[in-house]
């Protein structure tokens, strides 16, 4: 009989200093009004200099750990801006948190990474045994931002997510089912961090605002049909990248606004920490009641995607 997986824990962090729109007016040609209305961003998070991707992770996990007594026999960490290459995000997260004994390795998918990872460790844990699996991302996307270009700088914050995974019985907060996907024929679609001329972060809006609202839902249908979904006992918590991403799929699908859980407006656009941060928030709130689903959607560059359904 396969091993059932649930999330036991959440955690997540973001740096002090705010970026609001005001102070984004006197940067750029742009308005508080431009940004809002174009994505739903009031502020976002910047880490500041010497503070890195890893430090936000180990800050989440953290946070985490200090909600669960349970400790991690595998560690993923899922990031696309990783300070270093070697050592890498998972390694120093556990040296830096004195977890030994344990298998740890690094992710990217993009901004599908944390669900792509919750898969990955979802399926060692059910084949290999593990019983506690971490799941991170460390996000610091301000490093990859041209300030001086009013379509991109307006759009992402820096922050760090974490999630324990575990075996039991009877989870809690059941892992029910994962879909990965990608279409690398939209690879150039979303470009950041290779040499000096494709440093900075650039993507075809349009074509990243059409796939992500049709895969979106699409991923929506699939989820409620695997799991059996026939009412309105769910929440949406996507991926953080615009409010009108939400807002379309919310009307294609006929989707009261509610039953998504959105805090882009905080923290713009966080990359693979987004759905951790917002989990996190809508726990803390006590959003949610036992019988709940919840579907996870991440989609980003790659073209990647990732869809999970967990069972509250």
């Amino acid at each position: 009989m396969m091993r059932k997986v649930g999330i036991v824990a959440v955690g997540s962090y973001v740096p002090a200093e705010k970026l609001t729109n005001s102070d984004l007016e006197k940067m750029v040609d742009t308005t508080d009004e431009w940004i809002t209305s174009r994505t739903g961003i009031k502020e976002r998070r910047i880490a500041p200099a010497g503070v890195h991707a890893s430090d936000l992770a180990v800050k989440a996990a953290a946070d985490c750990l200090a909600r669960t007594p349970d400790r991690p026999q595998l560690l993923i960490a899922a990031t696309s801006s990783a300070e270093k290459a070697c050592p890498y995000q998972a390694s120093i997260i556990a040296q830096s948190l004195n977890l030994t004994n344990l298998a740890a390795f690094d992710l990217n998918a993009a901004c599908s990474g944390l669900i792509y990872a919750l898969a990955v460790g979802r399926s060692l844990m059910q084949t290999e045994g593990y019983d506690h699996a971490l799941i991170t991302a460390g996000e610091k996307l301000s490093r990859f931002v041209d300030y001086k270009d009013r379509a991109s700088c307006i759009l992402f914050g820096d922050a760090g997510a974490a999630l324990m995974l575990s075996t039991e019985e009877q989870p809690e907060h059941e892992l029910l089912t994962v879909e990965l996907g990608a279409d690398p024929t939209g690879a150039d679609l979303v470009v950041m961090g290779g040499p000096e001329d494709e440093f900075y972060f650039r993507q075809d809006g349009k074509s990243v605002f059409r796939f992500a609202v049709e895969k979106m839902g699409s991923l929506i249908d699939l989820l409620k049909t695997r799991v059996g979904c026939d009412d309105d006992r769910y929440f949406i918590i996507p991926h953080q990248a615009n409010s009108r991403i939400l807002e379309a799929v919310a009307r294609n699908k006929e989707i009261p606004p509610e039953r998504f859980i959105s805090n882009i407006s905080k923290y713009g656009n966080t990359s693979s920490a987004s759905i951790g941060l917002a989990l996190k928030e809508a726990w803390d709130e006590n959003r949610f009641t036992k019988g709940d689903y919840l579907f996870l959607i991440g989609f980003g560059g790659g073209l990647s995607w990732a869809a999970a359904a967990v069972r509250w």
